[in-house]
């Protein structure tokens, strides 16, 4: 049944998209998951959760459904206590509903970054969208980052695209020792604005794996940038 559902959800996605052209896309930092990868990412995420006897999923960007669909996939049913996910999009929000709906997946049609945090999920899977700096307006900078400065102490840059304010957001919305998976772009490593994650990810939490693909081997077959899964859970590091 997965399976069907599965090839629905990238027939309507590949619809959906359809109706776009490239620049709004690029304005909503649309770039969908591969069904392959979504897998791949939800095993591993297994592994680390693996003595967990519940999980309860998030998604702040959950598109028509690619990691919902790999952790039904990949998770047995009665292990799942509760599934939400964001989409600020309503033609995927609406589409994810109607696709997962009946199995458990609770979809939210709002703009996760104005949500009041629930630190309940011990699992956050996400590809959080690939929005420039330049699209977000100066009041929506300026309301990120004093969100970050306020719960974290972090100054983040002007320059900071908004994927990384997801990232940085979603540490109210986790248990301790909740586990996250993240693929963003691998820019943040090799770029200054990316200095205040990699102090997050140093300093907050204990990151337990990046894995940088080759930069050769695009992931996305509509965004040429080289991506990264950065892991980590909601703990602090040791010493």
């Amino acid at each position: 049944m997965s399976n069907l559902l599965e090839l629905e959800r990238l027939r309507v996605q590949a619809e959906i998209y359809s109706g776009k052209d490239a620049g709004e896309r690029n304005k909503l930092g649309q770039f969908a998951t591969p069904s392959k990868l979504a897998i791949q990412i939800l095993r591993h995420a297994k592994k680390l959760l693996n003595g967990t006897p519940k999980v309860k999923f998030l998604d702040p960007a959950i598109g028509s459904g690619s990691f919902y669909s790999a952790l039904l996939e990949t998770f047995e049913a009665k292990r799942i206590s509760e599934a939400r996910g964001y989409e600020i999009d309503h033609a995927f929000a609406n589409a994810a509903t109607e696709l997962w709906g009946d199995s458990g997946l609770q979809v939210i049609p709002k703009d996760f970054t104005l949500e009041e945090p629930r630190p309940e999920y011990n699992l956050i899977i996400s590809n959080p969208p690939y929005v420039r700096h330049h699209h977000l307006t100066a009041s929506c900078k300026t309301r990120l980052k004093n969100i970050v400065a306020q719960e974290l102490g972090l100054e983040v840059s002007g320059l900071t695209g908004l994927y990384c304010y997801f990232l940085l957001l979603c540490h109210q919305w986790m248990t301790d020792d909740g586990v996250a998976g993240w693929l963003i772009p691998s820019e943040f490593m090799d770029v200054n604005y990316g200095s205040q994650i990699k102090k997050y990810l140093l300093e907050h939490v204990e990151l337990l794996q990046i894995h940088r693909f080759n930069p050769a081997e695009i992931q996305f077959d509509d965004a040429l940038v080289s991506s990264a899964v950065v892991w980590f859970r909601k703990r602090k590091p040791a010493k």
